[in-house]
């Protein structure tokens, strides 16, 4: 019997299937422990060929070659029809594994007996996915504590005896959003629930072709939030735990209120509002009111109070206009929809976005040439966007010198919330005159962003970015200069050496990379040999 069981729904996508299959045939854990089992939903481009043509090569891919079922829930349930192996695991046709990640999973689900294992998992093509569960590895992990239940995906490793036993299959009469309920199952049902945070499992990708994304019937929608809500109500005591539980249906329950609603008729707008007001007054409470971010607490705010007018004035405003034309009170935020203080009781604490605005940053290169600094990534305040210097601080001390910046055009960069155009950045500083035109001074220079909007500067510490810099400073020429390392502290942060250096000097601050304390002997000894030189001659 093969320990795991790879399920692959597969619909016209050619250009990516042979990566995703590739991913799965080089998995560390061998061959000889796999089944996959590829489910071709009908496709009408090569993506059939290419799976025939792989299953000839490896006898472990078993191809299931089917009449278009619409959806992904058919040939999932397909394949776990066939499904032999201990676990089972559901990889979409488009994404792909890291080479070790089945291995990671099963080797955790081993070590603590575990239902469900969730590998990490990373964005590509700017694919955001979610974060908060893969801080750190977890053996046992809480379902809120561990924010596990923020991730209704099923893009992890499910015990099979768990599935079989609960007669779990995805739902096919839903067109979207059908793993949420298969997989909520599950984590209410399971024994142990661990996480691998430490090693990116699954590659998740941003397609603009994707043929999965369109219209949801909303009324479909509510309908299996409801189901939810109402499994989380089973499940979970009334209280905290059950509140940040199901804080997670409610965005998704005002979700719907946007511009589309307001496109429908005005019997279906007004049967929206009812159907998701009935919902929210049933399961929402004053905690969740409170710990909902701006954008959900307008919604919520209204449909609690039978407030569709003003709704529908906040769902006319488009977000990135609110956020634009942003009210600054005194360092407070506040987002500019309307019926913000015009005496319709919503309290600002709707609006309110103050604690949103947070600097955040990426650097792409970091490396010191000669005598110059060279910095480039982006940075910005989520919702503001802003202008950004680098500040270079002397550790210990209280010397700064700010160095403006070269804007660079990011059209594709966005969060959540909006999008951040021009939030690139390029600088190069002349470390020889640096500090007021003269050199910086011999010491540790740590390397900040100040990121300012209308008044609101917020600073960060610049973290390195992948393969920004070496781990460990004197390992690559590139970054050492004439009078400077730059290195990245055990942090993850980039921090600068300044030094006037000789030959011998150099030669010596590179073995600080092999510790401090060797740098500060092997320059004692420089000095005392440089000193018999001097006293002999």
């Amino acid at each position: 019997m093969p320990t795991v069981s790879v399920i692959i729904g597969v619909y016209n996508v050619e250009a990516y299937l042979r990566e995703c299959l590739d991913s799965v045939v080089n998995q560390t854990i061998g061959l000889d422990e796999l089944e996959v089992i590829a489910v071709d939903d009908g496709s009408t481009d090569g993506s059939g060929a290419i799976l025939d043509e792989y299953a000839a090569r490896y006898p472990q891919i078993t191809v299931i070659h089917q009449a278009n079922s619409g959806g992904p829930s058919r040939p999932r349930n397909v394949g776990l029809d066939r499904a032999t192996g201990t676990y089972v695991y559901f990889l979409d046709s488009d994404d792909y594994l890291g080479t070790e990640a089945l291995e990671r999973m099963v080797a955790m689900a081993r070590r603590n007996d575990s239902d469900i294992v969730l590998g990490k998992l990373a964005g590509v093509g700017g694919r955001a996915v979610p974060l908060a569960m893969f801080r750190r590895n977890v053996d046992r992990a809480d379902l809120e504590r561990d924010r596990v239940y923020v991730t209704l995906s099923a893009l992890k490793l499910f015990r099979r005896a768990l599935i079989e036993r609960l007669g779990l299959r995805f739902p096919e009469w839903v067109s979207s959003g059908e793993d949420q309920p298969f997989t909520a199952q599950a984590y209410f049902a399971a024994q142990v629930i661990s996480v691998v945070a430490d090693y990116d499992c699954y590659y998740q990708r941003e397609r603009p072709d994707s043929t999965t994304r369109g219209y949801v019937d909303p009324y479909e929608r509510l309908a299996r939030y409801t189901s939810l809500m109402e499994l989380v109500g089973r499940n979970i005591e009334p209280g905290h735990k059950r509140d940040r539980l199901m804080i997670r249906h409610v965005w998704d329950v005002v979700g719907p209120f946007t511009e589309r609603w307001l496109e429908m008729g005005p019997e279906d707008r007004n049967r929206l509002f009812e159907i998701a007001r009935e919902i929210i007054l049933r399961w929402h409470t004053d905690w969740i009111q409170r710990h909902l971010t701006y954008w959900y607490a307008l919604r919520t705010h209204c449909l609690r109070h039978d407030m569709q007018r003003e709704l529908e004035d906040i769902a006319g405003t488009p977000t990135d206009d609110a956020l634009d034309n942003a009210i600054l009170e005194r360092q407070r935020v506040f987002a500019a929809f309307p019926h913000f203080r015009d005496g319709s009781g919503i309290p600002d604490s709707c609006f309110e976005i103050t604690r949103q605005v947070v600097p955040r940053h990426r650097v792409e290169s970091a490396v010191v040439e000669g005598g110059t600094l060279r910095l480039s990534g982006e940075a910005y305040l989520a919702m503001l966007g802003g202008s950004t210097d680098i500040v270079l601080r002397a550790r210990g001390r209280g010397s700064k010198y700010r160095f403006p910046v070269e804007v660079r055009p990011t059209p594709r960069l966005r969060d959540r919330e909006r999008t951040y155009p021009q939030a690139g950045f390029a600088v190069a500083v002349d470390l020889e005159r640096a500090a007021a035109g003269a050199p910086l001074s011999a010491g540790t220079w740590d390397l900040f962003a100040t990121i300012e909007s209308r008044g609101i500067r917020r600073t960060v510490r610049l973290r390195a970015g992948d393969d920004a810099v070496p781990a460990a400073f004197g390992k690559n020429p590139a970054t050492v200069g004439r009078s400077a390392h730059l290195y990245v502290t055990p942090g993850g942060y980039l921090s600068l050496r300044a030094r006037r250096f000789g030959s011998a000097d150099l030669w010596v601050e590179r073995a600080v990379g092999l510790g401090r304390p060797f740098a500060r002997y092997a320059r004692r000894l420089f000095r005392r040999a440089r000193r018999r030189v001097v006293t002999r001659a």
